[in-house]
């Protein structure tokens, strides 16, 4: 079993490529938009950890818990575990997402010089964003609410397999009709011999 300190120690080793690849970016906006974006994935990570224990109290008031089964017939098995505790850190990311939106719109610099100057500059710098790239995004916003909503659904209604095999391809349609991109498939090199050959096998 790992102790928190292997935790830790793995923790810095994945986190130190990341450090590197950071001191090496050149570009401001860039620089400022990863610190701020850091930020705000710290802020909701810190939300999240205060907001669950706020909604198991809710939940278990509501009755929506369930039991392990794994550890029927013990003292552990018959406590009450809450359910639908996804909402909060799904709620938190789509905030979080949203905030990500718009300070890949603003600039994150700018935004920062008017805090620091007490709101003195009118006028934050804006970078110009595509039609297409808003609606991949909104779109892919839509999907996460979507599965987000499915979620708490089959917490509170347990839906049948059969009803939740299908929603989740329905939950997908905002991204496949918003998709703008190449829809070819590149065959590895090594596969193209096989693939031919299975081509051929087909017709003959």
């Amino acid at each position: 079993m790992k102790t928190p300190r292997d935790v830790t120690i793995l923790a810095l080793l994945g986190f130190t490529p990341c450090v590197i690849a950071f001191c090496r970016i050149d570009d401001p906006r860039t620089w400022w938009s990863i610190v701020v974006s850091a930020f705000v994935s710290l802020a909701g990570f810190y939300v999240t950890k205060r907001v669950i224990p706020l909604l198991k109290v809710y939940t278990l008031k509501r009755g929506l818990f369930g039991k392990d089964i794994n550890k029927r017939g013990t003292k552990s098995g018959e406590k009450h575990i809450p359910e639908a505790l996804g909402l909060a850190p799904g709620i938190v990311f789509l905030v979080c997402i949203i905030l990500f939106q718009q300070l890949h719109y603003y600039d994150a610099a700018s935004v920062l010089h008017r805090i620091g100057n007490g709101g003195s500059q009118k006028i934050f710098s804006k970078q110009p964003i595509t039609e297409a790239w808003l609606v991949d995004y909104n779109a892919a916003l839509a999907t996460i609410c979507f599965m987000l909503f499915l979620g708490f659904a089959d917490d509170v209604l347990d839906i049948p397999w059969r009803v939740k095999l299908l929603l989740p391809s329905l939950a997908s349609l905002p991204l496949l009709v918003a998709y703008s991109g190449g829809t070819s498939i590149v065959i590895p090199k090594p596969l193209r011999g096989v693939w031919s050959m299975y081509r051929k096998a087909t017709v003959y």
